[in-house]
């Protein structure tokens, strides 16, 4: 069976919307992770496991938004941030289409952290603006969030060790394009553990600093690289596709409850 929408007719795509079947939109970003990753590490992880979630729940998979909010590394080279306002409304506009053509569930899947809330406010737009005329609901949620706790139960770092370019991401990356990862350039890279983390139970509270400069010999990393291997990535992915599965199981039957 197929599942990128990219990779279907629009007669099958057609088909996939008679069938109810659910629609992924991948949210990345293109923006610099390191010096020993790609800098599509958000948008190629966000896609990833949105095809495998594809899988479970017979859901189909728009191409991913390739560009997202990463104003917090735009002065590294290779990072293209879009602005909030635009980001929401391309994803807003993305979405309604979505909504037009007779999809009933959409799925937000985000990959880059800054775009998260930015998701959540399109979700409410959505709904707030077309429900009346619209059988639909969407749902936002970045792809690490409901396996989170797992995750901290499995990490070798440091709480804070798992924020961007760390432990999570790049053992992602060695499971799934060890290729593309270059180790050995981290060698004399300033990194470490930062005071946030993707997967640790933190304070909800969110402070925003001074964005960090290439100029002032920052890595472009937040977090600890270091102990990262491409097991941790495939245990990672098992639990994160557990996870998100049980997760719209439980959407779609609570749902359809209600309906």
């Amino acid at each position: 069976m197929e599942y990128r929408t990219s990779h279907m007719t629009q007669m099958e795509i057609g088909h996939a919307i008679a069938n109810s079947r659910a629609v992924i939109v991948p949210t990345g970003a293109t923006e610099a992770h390191g010096p020993h990753m790609p800098t599509d590490t958000d948008t190629h992880q966000s896609e990833y496991i949105a095809i495998e979630l594809a899988k479970r729940i017979n859901a189909v998979v728009m191409p991913p938004v390739a560009y997202g909010i990463s104003k917090t590394f735009e002065k590294f080279p290779g990072t293209v941030s879009l602005s909030i306002p635009t980001y929401q409304l391309m994803l807003s506009e993305i979405g309604f289409g979505l909504i037009q053509q007779g999809f009933k569930h959409i799925i937000l899947l985000n990959g880059n952290r800054p775009s998260g809330t930015a998701n959540d406010q399109v979700a409410r737009h959505l709904i707030d603006e077309y429900d009346e005329e619209y059988d639909f609901m969407v749902s936002a949620v970045s792809y690490w969030e409901p396996a989170a706790d797992k995750i901290h139960d499995m990490r070798k770092s440091e709480e804070g060790g798992m924020g961007h370019a760390g432990e999570m991401e790049t053992s992602f990356q060695l499971a799934t394009r060890p290729e593309l990862v270059k180790m050995e350039l981290l060698e004399g890279a300033h990194y470490g553990p930062v005071g946030w983390d993707l997967v640790a139970p933190t304070n909800p509270t969110r402070t925003y600093v001074k964005r960090p400069r290439p100029q002032a010999g920052h890595a472009a990393i937040f977090g600890d690289p270091s102990d990262a291997s491409a097991e941790m990535g495939r245990s990672c992915i098992d639990v994160i596709v557990d996870a998100l599965h049980e997760t719209f199981k439980n959407i779609k039957g609570s749902y359809e409850d209600r309906t």
